[in-house]
């Protein structure tokens, strides 16, 4: 593939439609053809057959009534009946369940329950929980798909039954498997137009995926399949499921196509209709409407103009999230809280998360989450909002314990070793001991981690306004938060009884935890702040959606005639109980305003849609914006940068580090005093005269920073102490770019043990170099790693301070890359937490 351009490559199921993609690019062009190739299984000794069997079958093996059997299990005849899951069906699945267990010896053969929700999984994994016949797993997103296989090992004492939703079609391979129970729905997630958010409900499987469960078996021996529907209600599925492009909003879709540099590609009305499965034009027009309305898209001003993105529409287009996450995500850079932002966006994107959600145990699930947030004090906060802030809290709590108690020992290793790894060693068994005592999901953790890191990306490479000041996360604050882990705490069996604990559960068998809790305390962290910021930027993108309907339906009604003082709708007269009459404060005209419906403007969305009693009408919503409307990109570098760079007052000391020709030292003596200028360069270089007649302290040959800041090579010819400002200038040749990030990685680390070993609290770390270089590097994961946290970021004024040779690339789009100044804060970790490890570090500094 990468030799040959002129291939294209679409690996697909083999229960995709092949006839239609074929069809599909039959008129690709003069001299190419689409070829089908079948990939073969891996070969095998024996061939094992599956059978197929449907409630016909299953009624005469269970000796079970065989009239109306799709009546009672499908609520119908055909594929059009509702797809709901009534009691019926879960006994049915336990009768199953039993009878293989009875006739089949062999407990080695597993069993696989296909089931469409979470409700589904919980109310079949009741009926089995008291089963000594059984161990029962979970396979479900909200739970850690590594970990749940991990604990799938072949039982000698009982059968393994595990009950999935439709995970388990593909993304994962169970062995062992020889029985499969299809209940034959699946949860199909769409776009509510009325509650302007997405939803999701039951609905039937279609061939092609009923096909594809019955694939999970038959790999290693004989198998059985069981589909709960009777053979002509099977017969009655589509071939293949709804495409997902004709059940979303496609706003996604239709920003991604206009921001498109070809301009044979970036107009979604034309590239839609070109599709497999085209979408209705009016949801790609109601799509431009609404990314207009959110000013990520400007109109077209003539009638055979295109829809132009703006800046905010690329770089929501770029971010490695969903639609609403993107949006929610710029909304909190804007607020100046970017850190806590990034953070509940992804999870509202991944599953699973941070905070362990034993299956089953939801008394059990939220006295986990009450540890790291509880939100039964003042504030009102809705189901979802506080499940987003308490695994806000958790991951935060793991930064602030374990990660910091890493990062520490780290740094005093680099002490005692003097050397530097490419790349921090692995922690993974620490980790997850430490995880499992505090109730937390390593996987979730890192997973989020890594997803923080590329949206910090994006965000450096377009480089938005905010980025200019940036506030420290919120979990820095107080900075002498403490806990300390009390007596392991085992769950005392009266309480077991209470939570239904299942004694084999891996986290749940009298394992031993942290009983110091609540982890995280309601003032710490920022919760409560953050609790506001949340709720206030979810009303204003519910707001800015509801919006769309340029005139309410209230003002539509004939003789309408708004009032400027307009009593609100009185709910109780609306559903006739209002007992006041004449004397109610509130209106009982069918035409007064209703009053704003406070669910709708929640992540959880309002359920009555248009039966609703409150108003879901952006004429009757309040907003209460906080941010200025719409995200901008940074201004140009002017002169005035020069003075961010400089101590105020002109009191400190600057140290200038790896500045090559000293050209960057000459040109800020004109804006501060020579004389309190250190300038370092990593070779020799014969220096100018009016260097040393304006009194710069120059240093030379200085190549590894660790000589200078921790090392006994060269000598500081000031106090540490009276230094204010440490400057890196970070214009690399090309044929240094290979020790670029090691160099970075050895300067943190040093000046970060430097600081925690002198409480140097007045020093600033400032960092000046491409922006597109700073992502490459991952400068700032580096810096977080040592305790900086970058504070501030502005464009470097080259033509008042020096011109950069380190070669920019060329950006794409709006992006940016151009030589930016980042400016670092020393957030260091507590001594009421880790001791007195300024002394240790001192302590090892004297032995090297």
């Amino acid at each position: 593939m990468t030799k040959k351009n002129d291939i294209r490559l679409v690996l697909m199921s083999a229960t995709a439609d092949i006839t239609r993609y074929k069809e599909y690019f039959r008129d690709i062009g003069r001299g190419e053809r689409v070829e089908v190739i079948a990939i073969p299984s891996s070969p095998r000794t024996r061939i094992f057959q599956r059978k197929v069997l449907y409630l016909e079958q299953i009624a005469d093996i269970l000796e079970m009534n065989s009239e109306s059997l799709s009546t009672k299990y499908c609520s119908g005849v055909y594929a059009d009946a509702d797809a709901g899951l009534n009691p019926d069906v879960y006994q049915l699945i336990h009768k199953l369940l039993l009878h293989i267990h009875q006739n089949d010896p062999d407990i080695e053969k597993s069993i696989l329950v296909f089931l469409p929700t979470y409700y589904a999984l919980e109310q079949q994994w009741i009926r089995l929980l008291f089963s000594s016949d059984f161990k029962v797993h979970i396979l479900h997103r909200s739970i850690d798909t590594d970990e749940a296989l991990q604990t799938m090992k072949v039982s000698k004492s009982c059968r393994k039954v595990i009950l999935a939703t439709n995970i388990a079609e593909s993304s994962v391979t169970i062995p062992g498997v020889a029985y499969v129970i299809d209940s034959c729905r699946s949860l199909q997630v769409y776009w509510d137009s009325i509650r302007k958010t997405e939803a999701a409900g039951l609905v039937w499987v279609s061939k092609s995926q009923a096909e594809q469960r019955k694939g999970r078996t038959g790999r290693t021996c004989d198998g059985q399949i069981y589909r709960l529907v009777t053979g002509p209600f099977y017969k009655s599925f589509d071939d293949h499921e709804h495409p997902a492009i004709l059940r979303l909003s496609l706003r996604e879709q239709v920003l991604m196509v206009c921001c498109a540099e070809s301009r044979a590609m970036n107009d979604p009305n034309v590239l839609l209709q070109k599709v497999l499965d085209p979408p209705n034009s009016d949801v790609i027009q109601d799509a431009l409407d609404s990314l207009v309305q959110i000013q990520a898209l400007v109109k077209p001003t003539s009638p055979r103009g295109r829809y132009e993105p703006t800046f905010y529409g690329c770089l929501l287009n770029s971010l490695p999230l969903s639609f609403d996450a993107s949006v929610l995500t710029l909304k909190f850079g804007e607020v100046g809280a970017l850190h806590e932002g990034i953070l509940l966006s992804i999870m509202l994107d991944i599953q699973p998360l941070p905070i362990l959600q034993p299956f089953g145990h939801q008394a059990l699930c939220k006295m986990f989450r009450d540890n790291y947030f509880d939100e039964s004090g003042k504030l009102q906060v809705g189901k979802k909002e506080a499940t987003l802030i308490g695994n806000l809290c958790a991951f935060q709590f793991w930064q602030r314990m374990f990660k910091d108690m890493y990062r520490l020992e780290y740094l005093k290793n680099v002490v005692s070793t003097q050397e530097a790894t490419a790349s921090h060693p692995s922690i993974s068994k620490p980790e997850e001991v430490w995880c499992a005592f505090h109730n937390l999901v390593p996987g979730a953790l890192n997973n989020i981690s890594e997803i923080y890191d590329d949206v910090m990306s994006t965000l450096h490479r377009f480089r938005p306004s905010f980025l200019g000041k940036i506030n420290p996360p919120m979990y820095l604050q107080p900075s002498e938060f403490h806990h300390a882990c009390l007596h392991h705490e085992v769950l005392e069996i009266e309480d077991m009884n209470s939570l239904l604990l299942e004694a084999e559960n891996p986290h749940l068998d009298s394992q031993m935890k942290c009983a110091a809790t609540p982890y995280v305390s309601p003032t710490d962290f920022g919760a409560a702040l953050t609790v506001v910021i949340l709720q206030t930027l979810i009303k204003e993108m519910k707001t800015q959606l509801a919006e769309d309907k340029k005139v309410s339906c209230r003002e539509q009604v004939p003789g309408y005639v708004k009032q400027a003082f307009e009593s609100e709708m009185c709910v109780f007269f609306v559903r006739g109980s209002c007992t006041r009459g004449d004397t109610c404060p509130f209106s009982h005209s069918s035409r007064a305003r209703k009053p704003v419906c406070m669910f709708f403007l929640t992540l959880q969305g309002c359920r009555n849609g248009n039966s609703c009693s409150f108003s879901h009408d952006s004429g009757s919503l309040k907003s209460s914006s906080m941010t200025s409307g719409i995200c901008s990109q940074e201004d140009k570098a002017t002169s005035v940068c020069c003075k961010k760079l400089l101590p105020a007052g002109g009191d400190g000391y600057i140290l200038v580090m790896n500045d090559k020709n000293l050209q960057f030292s000459c040109k800020l003596c004109h804006y501060y005093d020579p004389s309190k200028i250190v300038a370092c360069t990593p070779g020799l270089h014969s220096v100018e005269p009016d260097l040393v007649t304006n009194g710069i302290l120059i240093l030379q040959n200085v190549a590894d920073p660790s000589h200078l800041i921790i090392g006994g090579e060269h000598k500081l010819p000031v106090p540490w102490a009276k230094l204010q400002r440490v400057l890196w200038f970070a214009d690399f040749d090309s044929d240094e770019s290979i020790n670029e990030k090691v160099l970075l990685q050895k300067f943190f680390e040093n000046i970060a043990i430097k600081t925690l070993s002198e409480t140097l609290s007045n020093l600033q770390v400032i960092l000046i170099m491409n922006n597109t270089k700073f992502v490459h590097l991952q400068v700032d994961r580096l810096a977080r790693e040592c305790f900086f946290f970058l504070s501030e970021s502005f464009m470097f004024d080259e033509a008042t301070l020096g011109w950069f040779t380190d070669t920019p690339s060329y950006p794409n789009g709006m992006q940016v890359s151009a030589p930016v100044a980042y400016l670092f804060n020393m957030h260091p970790p507590t001594s009421i937490q880790f001791g007195d490890y300024p002394a240790e570090l001192r302590k090892g500094l004297r032995k090297c």
